[in-house]
């Protein structure tokens, strides 16, 4: 396909939008009403830039017309099929007949339609949710895959273990019951575990520098998989016998069953990931040898292995267990006896799963003690349910004061009533009433409390630590005071969820492919992830939100089979069609922020280069009139190669589409 693109000169371009208003002129955009974002109906805008530092100061100047991407997100997102790219020019166009706004209604103002659907801007991988929902109520499954897959690798295990804070912000809530987006995106990422429908993304021109990635959970893969999509060869190093990290041994099958986590892996490792198990940074190898084999950047994304000490009496006895040991062992296969009484310390999420864990293990009575009160527990809604529905006593406000011991093992735990758990300013402080004591008994007891991380690989390493005890990294860059090497993850922002270390790696990996291709790491552009507040839908499907398929509780004992069942393709449908549509999906795919919304007429639109001139031979409207011939229209590769015969460098960070910018 032969792209058409133009050659911005920075040294020539003074900014002066002599462009912006004949472009106006041209497409007759005088409506300010019809299009945003800043309501202006412009195709162009002007950006600019200050370097240096006062006196010495320089600013450049350039414009910002559609870009016209190779591989546009716009076409991908497009649930209605309305956008295309021109095989004879690899111009991106809209047509105005198919598209329909994501369902506007005509009238609607524009400023809310341009902003951001509230489930993309608060999912923490700021997956297009709105698109993907659209694709699966007309059936575009596969299309929905590969939209997904372009922000997060693992959709299948977010499908089953997501805290899906889409749904929390979902608009449709306002009027009933959220959309079921993460039901939705469990159905359709399960076709990537068929070997005849699974998506493994293309993959760029392979480069030479070499990157190595420590830790195979969700954060070290997930930026395994973005820097593999570009081309780098990577190589993971994970201390663990499998891979997953804690998606592999944190996590029961009976939410996550390993061949779904193995299935999505094995994409990875199709793509020319290479990961190394049972392999321990600090021991089998270190920053410094990892430099040594010539690896140009390094992503430590090591998570959290051990368990913090409750440094009460009795707590190394044995029949006093941690519950991240309980939940690997039995992730791994291991011999796990507990005896039929087991108490659970902790109010988390990898709380109440060692409590089910164990239960399906043969546990006959598993208590829950907590010192947080029901209100507080810092485990997910849905976890504590289904806790209660398979009769775990969950016993809140009580903190453990010791355990107790006979014939030199534990015999039972000795509690004090919790008075506070936090302390005026939020922080974490609990306060005793040592008066008022409970006793239990119990033949093991579990522990799970805050997990740590091993650090003695970045004390030997130079990698500075926080005061918390976690890696420090630059919190937009990743970056650690070693230049080359990033962090991320656990081990730097402690316990999150899996998403949300799936954007940590997705950040990292950003910054290690600008890192090794010498550019400015802060100099990113930044999207803007603003939520649109108000919907203009007067009319919608009315249907209640689809009941998900559950195990019933006789059905979950003494097996780990999986709890929660995947809806079937007309419950899908049916669900994805409940969405508002609170904003418009090519616009949230587009990283330049380059589209508009007619708000009038209730569709998209945008730059298309000028197509009905540049097609008859005669210049884009924007070139023809620029004042200092600061614009040349020409095929991208010739116009690279004028570029380096006039001496103009092109610029990266912005050169990341059709059109170069050179100085």
């Amino acid at each position: 396909m032969k792209q058409i693109g133009m050659m911005i000169d920075l040294n020539r371009c003074i900014g002066c939008r002599t462009c912006v208003v004949a472009c106006r002129n041209y497409h007759e955009l005088f409506d300010h009403q019809t299009a945003d974002p800043d309501n202006i109906p412009y195709y162009l805008r002007v950006e600019s830039r200050v370097q240096g530092a006062f006196p010495d100061l320089t600013m450049d100047t350039w414009i910002r017309p559609c870009q016209h991407c190779p591989e546009p997100g716009c076409l991908d997102a497009c649930p209605e099929g309305a956008i295309a790219k021109d095989l004879e020019t690899g111009v991106v166009q809209i047509d105005e007949e198919k598209c329909a706004g994501c369902q506007a209604e005509t009238g609607s103002y524009p400023e809310e339609k341009a902003k951001s659907a509230p489930c993309t801007a608060t999912c923490p991988a700021h997956l297009n949710v709105q698109g993907y929902v659209n694709m699966a109520a007309l059936g575009q499954f596969d299309e929905a895959l590969k939209l997904i897959k372009k922000e997060n690798p693992f959709p299948a295990v977010c499908g089953r273990v997501c805290h899906h804070p889409c749904e929390e912000a979902c608009s449709r809530g306002e009027k009933d019951t959220p959309v079921a987006i993460n039901a939705i995106k469990r159905f359709i990422a399960d076709l990537d575990l068929d070997p005849e429908t699974r998506h493994v993304p293309a993959i760029k021109a392979a480069k030479d520098q070499r990157v190595a990635v420590v830790g195979a959970g969700p954060a070290g893969l997930t930026c395994a998989y973005f820097l593999a999509r570009e081309g780098y060869p990577v190589t993971v190093f994970e201390q663990l016998p499998v891979a997953g990290g804690m998606m592999a041994v944190g996590i029961p099958a009976y939410r996550l069953p390993n061949d779904i986590l193995e299935a999505e892996i094995r994409v990875i490792t199709d793509m020319g990931v290479d990961i190394r198990t049972d392999v321990a940074l600090g021991d089998d190898v270190t920053i410094d040898t990892l430099r040594e084999d010539g690896y140009d950047a390094l992503f430590i994304a090591s998570g959290l292995q051990l368990t913090g000490r409750l440094d009460v009496v009795g707590e190394n006895l044995p029949g006093v267990h941690s519950s991240l040991d309980i939940l690997k062992d039995a992730a791994l296969g291991n011999p796990v006896e507990l005896g039929e009484k087991v108490i659970v310390i902790g109010g988390g999420n990898a709380a109440v799963d060692a409590a089910l864990t164990v239960k399906r293990l043969g546990a006959k009575n598993v208590s829950l003690v907590c010192l947080e009160q029901r209100g507080e527990m810092p485990a997910w809604e849905h976890e504590i349910n289904d806790a209660l529905e398979e009769n775990i006593e969950i016993i809140n406000g009580l903190g453990p004061m010791r355990f107790v011991e006979e014939d030199g093992r534990l015999a039972g735990v000795e509690f004090q009533r919790c008075t506070a758990v936090f302390d005026e300013d939020g922080g974490f402080a609990p306060a005793y009433d040592d008066c008022e004591l409970t006793s239990m008994e119990a033949d093991s007891a579990i522990v799970s409390i805050s997990l740590v991380g091993e650090r003695e690989f970045a004390e030997d390493g130079g990698i500075a630590l926080t005061s918390a005890g976690r890696l420090w990294a630059d919190p937009l860059t990743l970056q650690t005071r070693l230049d080359w090497v990033f962090a991320g993850g656990d081990s730097v922002h402690g316990s999150t969820s899996v998403i949300e270390a799936i954007a940590s790696g997705k950040q990292a990996a950003a910054s290690i492919d600008r890192y090794v291709r010498g550019l400015d790491l802060k100099a990113a552009e930044e999207r803007d992830w603003t939520m649109a507040g108000k919907v203009f839908r007067e009319q919608y499907d009315t249907s209640e939100r689809v009941a998900i398929p559950r195990l019933a509780p006789e059905e979950r004992e003494g097996n780990f089979n999986e709890l929660e069942q995947t809806l079937t393709q007309d419950m899908v449908m049916a669900e994805a069609k409940r969405c508002l549509n609170c904003g418009c999906a090519c616009m949230q795919s587009c990283p330049f922020g380059v589209l508009q919304f007619d708000g009038k007429a209730g569709i998209s639109h945008k730059c298309n280069f000028c197509y009905d001139l540049i097609t008859t031979g005669q210049k884009p409207v924007c070139a023809e009139v620029c004042l200092t011939d600061a614009l040349t229209v020409g095929e991208s590769e010739l116009l690279k190669q004028e570029a380096e015969s006039r001496g103009l460098a092109i610029i990266e960070e912005l050169s990341r589409a059709s059109h170069l910018y050179v100085k």
